[in-house]
């Protein structure tokens, strides 16, 4: 079983052993319950999702769990999860006590990187760079077809990069992260914030509002869409050279908002990308998009799961 617990929504799915998604579900994370209020919705998912498929919780063999925030995998708990809320949590504890099953739980952004490794955009490569566009920015590092943690065991945080001196406050706590200006929840932001100097748009300032109507409107000729994307792109091509600078991927997988948006976001993207780099783009590096959606989390967890029984 693979779980993918966002600040925005819960999926997960049931798996075969060669990757395919064999029955999944999605429903929106009840955040103001709390961890406990979570774990409960949690299990009340996996009984829907086993009996939609017909399986019996006997059947499966583990199950893994991507959280957005910095885990510790050995020890089971979340050190940080900004969106969640939640701080030093023994998550996969409390899981496994619900579920009666092994848990392995990584960060999220891990998980897509290791489900797009498998069976998505990065079969291709033994190393390369995920980031995942959504209500904030994860990104997941994969060397030599390896999660890649560091010596702070978060990996690759780049929703968490400054790039502006005295910027938009983040829920980590810190000023002027990538997250704050080029997420979804960014870019919505900035695109209420123009609406209210008077800026004109065929879409209004809405609370259902999201990045998906963004990206329509701006494929229809939106110019202050097109123009509030373009600013995102930008912050995102600044970060991502500065990785590329220091790591050297063969590869940057970009998922969520610009894969959902294609070359309206990936576009301006690379070109950014291309003048940050300037000279010292010595070769391609490619810029592409995911290919798995919101199923890399699920694949990437269930991945990880198989790896820890064997």
């Amino acid at each position: 079983m693979g779980m993918d617990l966002g600040g925005t929504a819960i999926k997960m799915g049931i798996v075969d052993k060669k990757g395919q998604i064999q029955a999944h579900l999605q429903e929106g994370t009840k955040v103001e319950g709390g961890a406990r209020g979570v774990l409960e919705q949690m299990a009340g998912l996996v009984e829907k999702l086993l009996g939609s498929a017909g399986v019996k919780k006997e059947d499966i063999q583990a199950a893994g769990l991507g959280v957005p925030g910095a885990v510790d995998p050995e020890r089971g708990r979340v050190i940080l999860a900004p969106n969640l809320s939640w701080r030093d949590y023994p998550l996969k504890e409390e899981v496994e006590a619900v579920l009666s099953l092994p848990v392995v739980i990584e960060n999220d952004a891990h998980m897509a990187a290791l489900g797009e490794m498998w069976q998505g955009a990065g079969r291709e490569y033994s190393s390369f760079l995920l980031v995942t566009v959504g209500t904030g920015i994860g990104s997941g590092m994969i060397l030599q077809g390896r999660i890649w943690r560091g010596s702070l065991e978060y990996g690759a945080e780049l929703g968490h990069v400054k790039m502006m001196e005295n910027g938009p406050l983040c829920r980590c706590g810190g000023r002027g992260c990538l997250e704050t200006l080029a997420s979804a929840s960014a870019m919505v932001r900035r695109f209420k914030e123009k609406l209210s100097w008077g800026r004109a748009s065929r879409l209004g300032d809405s609370p259902s509002l999201g990045l998906r109507e963004i990206i329509e409107a701006g494929r229809e000729g939106d110019k202050l869409c097109r123009e509030v994307l373009e600013e995102g792109a930008r912050h995102l091509a600044r970060a991502l050279a500065n990785v590329a600078l220091t790591l050297g991927p063969e590869a940057i997988i970009l998922g969520g908002g610009p894969a959902e948006a294609g070359d309206l976001f990936l576009s301006p993207i690379r070109e950014y990308f291309r003048e940050y780099m300037g000279t010292w783009l010595l070769r391609s590096l490619p810029l592409i998009p995911a290919q798995l959606g919101n199923r890399a989390g699920i694949i990437g967890a269930a991945y990880l799961a198989q790896q820890e029984v064997g």
